[in-house]
């Protein structure tokens, strides 16, 4: 089968997106199928462009036996709400563009989201091309923006709400990263036969259980003291004010170390908060590349996955918490919904409310004290990743969504 995927993220760029998309479609190439890519230069977070990707429109190269072609566009860094829309915009024109030009005859197109442009120029793309579009629905948009309070403009939500409903009427199938988000569609009046999920899951081969004395507490001069590690997007979704505040509250405890890795478009402002509060248990590290993660994890005796406390985040899961429970270390969780029920039922960690301070506060301090129990709740995490979320399985797993779709096609077809 020949597969053309849409991304707008794709290695050597960090975040969940990228490493997604990578980790499936070198698993089909595995399996022998034809998978072209289209995603943008590398550029996130920054929106700085590396000085060889300045000089042509596209680039083709061959990652794991995947054609990639990385498009240029106006790109933006992660951080204001004019620049990024542009940015997105621009992306959908270049990857339509190149896709059209160079994408061949695919037997089915899929994209992903966010954003919805992306799913919108492989509709698009699709139509073209004569085959099914399958959507991969990573986050709901533009509900998440709305209820974070990025997007107010009544036309303009109304113009994403329009974009979203047309994806979802359009789509051969949707595919969801959490069945809360499916549930959901279907309630909407999506067609419960097209809409599947696929969750989130993990490369076991990458991040595993490795020494907690490595290479990251020698670079970093941790020494013995508890470091409680966020590693991920610095970003409106997270609320990394909390974690700063808990730390504010723990300033006595000098051996609890907090340490943050990472980028985003609060960044900045945490910097200054810390600076403000004059905390000295606080460390921020500059975004790291992907294969050092497993390394900070390694290092960390408590890893946090905070979200803010918002309905949206009741049907996601955040990819870190596979990373983490991949690499045999305990969590604290603040989010509900759906991801608090996979850290239950791997007992993987503590689940605190969204933006407690107090809650997260006495979490950490639990778990200081129980080396015991971090043990226990890091090896039952690796436990639940090994049975429940191999990645290589739910790549097989789209993969067989990709092929149903590609012969309904086809059956229709053959009935003309």
């Amino acid at each position: 089968m020949k597969i053309l995927f849409l991304c707008q993220y794709f290695p050597p760029e960090p975040g969940a997106p990228a490493a997604r998309t990578h980790e499936h479609v070198r698993e089909w190439a595995k399996q022998g199928h034809d998978v072209t890519v289209i995603c943008g230069v590398p550029n996130h977070p920054t929106g700085e462009i590396p000085e060889e990707y300045r000089s042509q429109f596209v680039y083709e190269s061959i990652v794991d036996d995947v054609r990639v072609l990385r498009c240029w566009f106006l790109t933006a860094a992660n951080a204001g709400r004019v620049r990024r829309s542009i940015a997105f915009v621009s992306f959908m024109a270049a990857a339509l563009f190149w896709g059209v030009v160079k994408g061949g005859k695919p037997h089915v197109v899929i994209a992903t989201s966010p954003q919805l442009l992306c799913g919108l120029a492989g509709e698009l793309l699709a139509r073209f091309k004569r085959c099914p579009f399958v959507f991969e629905v990573r986050d709901l948009w533009p509900q998440q923006i709305i209820d974070l309070n990025v997007l107010r403009n009544k036309w303009l939500i109304q113009i994403l709400r329009a974009v979203e409903s047309y994806l979802y009427r359009r789509a051969a199938a949707i595919v969801t990263v959490a069945e809360a988000a499916r549930h959901i569609l279907i309630e909407e009046g999506y067609g419960e036969e097209k809409i599947f999920t696929v969750t989130n899951a993990i490369d076991l081969d990458v991040f595993t259980p490795q020494e907690r004395t490595g290479t990251m507490r020698f670079r970093y001069g941790w020494g013995d003291r508890c470091v409680v590690l966020y590693i991920g997007t610095h970003g409106m979704s997270q609320g990394l004010e909390t974690v700063l505040a808990a730390a504010r509250m723990l300033a006595d405890q000098q051996h609890i170390h907090f340490v943050f890795v990472g980028s985003g478009a609060e960044r900045q402002g945490l910097i200054e908060l810390a600076q403000s509060w004059q905390l000295s248990n606080v460390e921020f590290i500059a975004n790291q590349p992907r294969e050092e993660v497993p390394e900070f994890y390694a290092a960390a005796d408590i890893c946090l996955a905070p979200l803010k406390k918002c309905d949206i985040f009741l049907t996601n899961i955040p990819s870190k918490l596979f990373e983490i429970m991949a690499c045999a270390r305990p969590i604290i969780l603040g989010v509900d919904g759906q991801a608090r029920e996979v850290l239950e039922a791997a007992d993987a960690g503590i689940c605190v409310p969204p933006e407690d301070v107090e809650a997260l506060a006495e979490a950490i301090t639990h778990l200081d004290r129980n080396p015991a129990l971090r043990e226990t709740y890091g090896q039952n995490g690796r436990n639940y990743v090994e049975i429940h979320s191999n990645r290589k399985e739910k790549a097989l797993d789209l993969l067989e969504i990709l092929l149903s779709v590609q012969q309904q096609r086809k059956g229709s077809v053959d009935k003309r």
